[in-house]
Parts: structure tokens; sequence; C-alpha cells
């Protein structure tokens, strides 16, 4: 089987740093690059994030700087440094990385490898749409070239994790989601409904801490900020890996209940942010509805054992 060409569209970000590890670590993906967007902290926090990952792990993946402001022009105000710390990475102190983002814009890229490509490439979007939406606003004969989109946000049949009703990524820039459903790509939503399934238990970070050399200390120090979060909140045994979730949601299908239809994304009103799915076998979008926590966690563990553990030998 051939890997699935991805371009990894993010805003590290905790949860986002694990899943550019895991991203690595799965054979049956191929990153081409990555693309930042701003969410969990500042474009140029986020964009500082990436590079320092890369530099660290030796990854190869170039980085584009995207979108810091929402697809309708609007800056943030307040970023969310009680989940994820001022600098997106749980204020550890991590060094400033000496490798650069690449000249061109995450939009000017997307638009134009799309355009070059002969092999099909998927979207993982794990932060707001926002790169997506202007990328397929500027070209739209880019729409047809996309072969899918996979997005960690929403929530159809659960609550929000912002409002009631709406989930981060998408209350964050929700005129860039609705732009984005409208485009006519096929999107599979891995929202609330199924990354609230698979959590990490205290005891597995542990143990990958233990397991997984450098890698794994990467991920206990940031995750710290993760595990006050949770206490915080009164849970105490574990976190879910939202954008893992969604990573693996890329190849390996077998692990959730997915249901077709058509989504649409409310940008008016106390239910602004709110992702509403109308099922339908023929519709252009799917949902995942549930996840299959034993399974997802035995790929990921597995991913990242045969991949970070050599590493530390």
């Amino acid at each position: 089987m051939k890997p699935v060409n991805v371009i990894f569209d993010t805003d590290p970000g905790i949860d986002d740093a694990m899943a550019l590890l895991l991203l690595h670590a799965l054979p049956s993906i191929n990153v081409q690059a990555i693309s930042t967007v701003f969410g969990n902290a500042s474009i140029e926090d986020c964009t500082r994030n990436a590079l320092y990952i890369c530099e660290r792990f030796s990854l190869p993946y170039p980085v584009y700087k995207g979108a810091g402001v929402t697809f309708s022009g609007l800056a943030e105000t307040a970023y969310p440094d009680f989940v994820h710390g001022a600098d997106g990475l749980g204020d550890v102190g991590f060094p400033v990385p000496t490798r650069r983002a690449e000249p061109q814009s995450s939009v000017d890229y997307m638009i134009e490898t799309l355009r070059a490509t002969s092999e099909p490439i998927e979207v993982l979007a794990v932060g707001r749409m926002t790169n997506l939406a202007e990328a397929l606003k500027q070209a739209p004969d880019i729409a047809p070239l996309i072969d899918r989109i996979v997005m960690m946000g929403g929530a159809v049949a659960v609550p929000g994790n912002v409002t009631e009703w709406a989930e981060a990524n998408i209350y964050g820039d929700p005129e860039a989601a609705a732009f984005v459903f409208d485009s006519g790509v096929p999107v599979l939503m891995v929202g609330l409904d199924a990354t609230l399934e698979h959590r990490m238990k205290k005891t597995a970070l542990m143990s990958l801490r233990n397991q997984l050399g450098d890698a794994g200390e990467f991920l206990w120090q940031i995750k710290q900020c993760y595990l006050k979060f949770y206490a915080d909140k009164g849970i105490f045994d574990g976190f879910p890996i939202h954008d893992s979730t969604a990573a693996l949601a890329l190849v390996h299908p077998e692990c959730f209940e997915i249901r077709p239809g058509r989504l649409v994304c409310e940008t008016l009103g106390e239910q602004r942010g709110r992702t509403v799915l109308t099922p339908s076998e023929d519709g252009p979008h799917t949902v995942a509805m549930a996840a299959d926590s034993e399974r997802l966690t035995a790929l990921f563990e597995t991913a990242m054992q045969t991949t970070y553990s050599a590493r530390s030998q």
C-alpha cells in the first residue's frame, strides 16, 4: 500500500506536537510539509514550535508560516495559555530553534503544490481551517485537486468544549469552517464525538517517558501543563489526545464509526461555531461518531515505540 501524502496544517500546541511525532512514526503516511496557523498560540509561537520540534527530532519537513488572523481578518485577543502555556508548549523554556520557516506562505505553498502534483494529497487540519479556506478562496481550482481533508474539530452529538455548541478549532474561525464545508472537497471530521473516547492515561504517559528516549521526555515535559488543566477540571486519570486521534483516522478508518452526510457550520448567534451533520449516504462529508480506544492506543504505542525507542539506544 502506497503511503498517503499529507500536508499537516497545525497550530502547535501540546497536542499538535504529539501528533507531529506520531505522523512521522506512521509508515503509511508521507508528510509533505507542515503548514502553521494561529490558535493554540500566536502564529509566531506556533511556527517557532513547529520548527523547534522538527529541529530537535531531525524531522525533514519544510515549515510554511500561515494565517495569524481569522478568515474574515479578525485578530485574536487571548490565547488558551491555561491549556497550552503562554508559548504553546507548556512553558518548559525550550531554546529558540535555528531552523527558519520557508519564505513562501502556507497558502501559496498549498496552491502551488496542489496545482503541480500528479499524486493524491490529503490535508490533515488539526487547528482552525483558516489556511485552507484562504487557499480555496484564492484558487477555487484546487478544490478537486485535494483528495480529502481530515480535520480535528467540531462536535455533533456531544457538547462543545468552548460553548455548549462549539468545539475550540471551529469556534476560533467558524467562517473558515463554513467555507471549507461548502467548497466541494471531501471532508472527514474527527471531532469531540470520537476524540473524547480516545484518552491517554497518566500511567501510559509515564511509560512512554521511559520507553521513547528524548521523545518520551519531551512529551512528558509538555504534557504537564495539559495534566494540570484536566486535574483542575477534576479529571485525574488521563486526557484525550485529539490531534493524534485525527492523525490515526487518516489511515485507520476501521477504528471509527463513520457516518456520511452533509456538514454545515453556524456562524451567527449563540450557536456560532456549531457543526451540524445532516445524514445522507451520498453526502460529501463524513464524521467520526465513535472511536475504538483500545485499538487506537495499540496503534499509537506500536508506531511510537518502533520509531523513537531505537533513537534512544
